[in-house]
């Protein structure tokens, strides 16, 4: 195998060790077993495997597929699966962790029924037309007011401008004054779609104002529609290259799949009622799960015999959120934050301990560095 071979199995492989399955039986009326895993784009197709044992000693079933989801008959014997991801090359020998395959019916849900909307409930582009007395031999005239306003002529149709309820009160006369009685009717005007209102948690905004997430980051989602009701809603992240539907509850809230980390992703959503009035949101932010890197330069001089070691610079670099802090310890002493230049002249032995945290949370791996500095007396001593 060539090393272009490894280094594209090795992505494969990490990607699909991280991945979790959501395993159901279902129903209509044969109930099968579906599972479902995340799309690798430098995958050709995938195998899967399940098995009786944990141990895989015996394979019940085994079938390559380009697609990224199975469904199956169900089976009591199959109790766990792996996948593996296939490249031109073929299978490199390595699956998935083992997932156990849950097995449960689920009853066909009942179609809730949907209220037929009703007749005086109108869109934006609306025209409402009155049920006048026609007759132009006799002059008619007709007047109408809108939620108690003013009378107009009415000239042949009436566009509401107010949102919500709107009472019409109109009647007819001719030119001797003979008026019919006043008619009343109401119409509903909804010219706007659905209200979506996003909040994100665990966040750090930077001098640019530009929001940042970690892995303890949520969105939680509200949409309300206050008139003709909600005809659907959906949520979607996206980058450049990855475009996902989410699944969403108003209650838990939105994690962000690791798939976006370090990348600028797209919180897009569309909302429509009843009546087809549809608004789009979005929001750009950054899912920042990567640690900064840290490293120090470490510099050492002498003051006539005596030997100095100078901390010159301890830094940090993040590519994401920009680093919070440096942290350094010296001989297991308590964490201090990194600001200035430290030196060490004494005679002894140093341990320097030391990380940095970037805006998330994120914290790099801890670096030691052990430096000596030789007592100059007994130095004097050891050369006579």
């Amino acid at each position: 195998m060539n090393q272009i071979s490894r280094i594209i199995l090795a992505k494969l492989v990490l990607l699909l060790s991280f991945l979790t399955f959501p395993i159901l039986a279902e129903e209509e009326q044969n109930p099968y077993i579906w599972i479902e895993w995340e799309k690798n784009s430098q995958a050709v197709e995938y195998q899967l495997q399940i098995a009786d044992s944990v141990k895989f000693l015996g394979i019940l079933y085994q079938a390559k597929t380009k697609d990224t989801s199975v469904h199956l008959p169900t089976n009591p014997s199959f109790r766990y699966g792996r996948i593996a991801a296939v490249d031109q090359f073929g299978i490199r020998g390595y699956y998935s962790d083992v997932f156990e395959i849950e097995q449960r019916i689920v009853e066909p849900k009942k179609p809730i029924p949907v209220q037929p909307l009703p007749g005086n409930f109108l869109p934006a582009s609306h025209l409402i037309t009155l049920d006048v007395i026609e007759g132009k031999a006799k002059g008619w005239s007709t007047y109408y007011k809108i939620n108690d306003g003013k009378w107009f002529n009415y000239q042949g149709g009436i566009h509401l401008q107010k949102e919500g309820s709107n009472v019409i009160q109109y009647y007819s006369e001719d030119r001797l004054g003979n008026r019919e009685k006043m008619k009343t009717v109401e119409y509903i005007l909804d010219s706007e779609a659905p209200l979506a209102e996003y909040v994100f948690t665990n966040t750090y905004i930077d001098h640019e104002k530009f929001l940042y997430t970690s892995r303890n980051s949520k969105i939680e989602i509200k949409i309300k529609d206050l008139l003709s009701g909600i005809e659907s809603a959906k949520v979607y992240l996206r980058t450049g290259n990855d475009f996902k539907e989410i699944d969403w509850d108003t209650k838990e809230g939105i994690s962000i799949p690791e798939q976006f980390s370090d990348r600028t992703i797209e919180l897009f959503i569309t909302t429509s009622d009843r009546l087809g009035n549809t608004k789009t949101y979005s929001k750009f932010f950054r899912h920042d799960i990567t640690p900064p890197e840290v490293r120090a330069d470490i510099l050492s001089s002498f003051d006539g015999i005596k030997r100095q070691i100078y901390i010159s610079q301890i830094e940090a670099k993040d590519s994401c959120s920009g680093v919070q802090n440096i942290f350094y310890s010296i001989n297991g002493g308590e964490s201090q934050v990194y600001i200035e230049p430290i030196r060490f002249s004494d005679p002894g032995e140093y341990e320097l301990k030391f990380y940095a945290i970037d805006n998330m949370g994120n914290q790099s791996r801890t670096q030691f560095e052990v430096m000596h500095i030789r007592d100059p007396q007994k130095a004097k001593k050891a050369v006579k």
